[in-house]
């Protein structure tokens, strides 16, 4: 232990025997998925190396590595196996958790049975976003206090969510500049725990609009945007569907005003989807959000808290998802399709060696795990949000990804939380709004 360990040991121990965590490491293994499906694991206990078509074999902890380069190497997952014990040790000796998080815990067992919950990324997100969000008015722990507090969502919410662009904010003016480049840390954590971000505590209302209102209520709209303003085009996602939540609409409005837009709005339907009991997001996810500045301020380079903030709204919208592969749905005779009107929709397909799996969502029950409504309503805030910025200073915007923007010079946008990013401020080619490459 000592070898792995290189921060205070004493401390660890203190830790451990006070909330009772048991000292040595879980086995677990790290991996990463193969172009033909299969996966690459490293067994920690073992200190083995193999090559598996699943993953549910393994009954034990499972952690994907998490890297952006695009080769894998066994060598790779060997480091991330002694990386991710490093950074969850000194998770263990936070002096701001309120609360006991061990990212290897797996003592808690099943319901119905004494099998261990095992861990991964995706359940460790999770299960640290409700230990430390608060609900107004509710007593129970906080997995239930979701799924209390928030009325489930409906098949006919979801179709105007689908209809919606969902991404983030993307340009790239192709050619070779020197690049300043700004973003946030923690963009959409920080949006979850704003006073001006809003979640739908009940199902949304199909009303009338007869005519594009001077300020649209919160919901989805089906309207047309069109533009010839080519700085306008930058900083605004257009949907193919032509369906818009009100953060985008009122941008429209807002630019036009501001900036002598001559944007264009056009009423496509008369049916919008409203929604009338909202709850900030501030009073939710504030607490939560403070134990992530406080753990990144106290370990900057650890990856682990850079994981329970990135992915976090993604988690809170997963399906409840069902996997099959094609033997087993033809056998079963299920009901699926690609649009609502099955039993089930087909949310993936996907190949693992020579047959296809199917997963599949029910369209006949509950089909979120938590019936938070942020799908297409959080990343419309962030684009907002990230165009207001670019507007400051269009002229010298040259790239535009997700919560970074690149300007072509040191504009020094004086924003919290809105940091100089050294790895991508240099020279560089701009290749277009995915690829840009550092020249010196």
């Amino acid at each position: 232990m000592k070898k792995i360990i290189k921060f205070n040991i004493k401390q660890f121990k203190i830790i451990s025997t006070l909330y009772n965590i048991d000292m040595k490491i879980p086995n677990f293994i790290v991996w990463f998925k193969l172009p033909n499906g299969y996966f690459r694991i490293f067994e920690h206990e073992t200190q083995s190396l193999e090559t598996v078509d699943r993953l549910s074999k393994f009954e034990m902890n499972q952690f994907e590595y998490l890297t952006k380069k695009e080769k894998r190497t066994d060598e790779d997952l060997i480091e991330y196996s002694k990386q991710i014990i490093l950074d969850r040790n000194q998770l263990i000796t936070s002096k701001y958790l309120t609360k006991m998080f061990d990212y290897f815990d797996n003592t808690f067992r099943c319901k119905g049975n004494s099998i261990p919950f095992f861990r991964n990324h995706s359940n460790n997100v999770k299960t640290f976003i409700k230990k430390f969000i608060t609900i107004p008015g509710k007593t129970k722990d906080n997995e239930i206090q979701i799924n209390d507090a928030f009325e489930p969502i409906h098949i006919y919410e979801e179709e105007f969510f689908l209809k919606c662009y969902r991404g983030a904010l993307a340009f790239g003016q192709k050619g070779v500049y020197n690049c300043w480049t700004y973003d946030f840390k923690f963009c959409y954590p920080s949006i979850m725990a704003s006073k001006d971000y809003h979640i739908p505590l009940t199902k949304g209302i199909i009303e009338e609009i007869k005519d594009i209102p001077k300020c649209f209520k919160f919901g989805i709209y089906n309207i047309k945007v069109i533009s010839n303003d080519k700085n306008f085009d930058k900083i605004f996602a257009f949907s193919k569907d032509h369906h818009y939540t009100h953060y985008s609409l009122n941008f429209v409005l807002y630019y036009n005003l501001k900036y002598n837009g001559k944007i264009e709005l056009i009423l496509l339907s008369n049916e919008a989807l409203i929604y009338n009991d909202l709850i900030s997001g501030s009073k939710i996810f504030f607490c939560w959000y403070s134990r992530l500045l406080e753990l990144r301020q106290e370990f900057p380079k650890n990856k682990l808290i850079k994981k329970l903030g990135s992915t976090s709204w993604g988690e809170l919208q997963n399906y409840k998802t069902i996997i099959k592969n094609e033997e087993e749905v033809i056998n079963e005779q299920i009901d699926f399709g690609f649009d609502f009107n099955s039993d089930y929709y087909v949310k993936k397909i996907s190949i693992k060696g020579d047959t296809e799996v199917f997963h599949l969502v029910s369209t006949t029950g509950d089909f979120y795990d938590y019936n938070l409504r942020m799908k297409a309503f959080i990343t419309d805030y962030a684009r907002v949000k990230m165009a207001k910025i670019a507007l400051k200073n269009i002229d010298d915007v040259v790239r535009i990804q997700t919560d970074s923007i690149t300007y072509s010079r040191n504009v020094k946008p004086n924003i919290p939380q809105f940091n100089l990013d050294e790895e991508k401020t240099g020279r560089f080619e701009i290749k277009n709004k995915k690829s840009m490459i550092k020249l010196d």
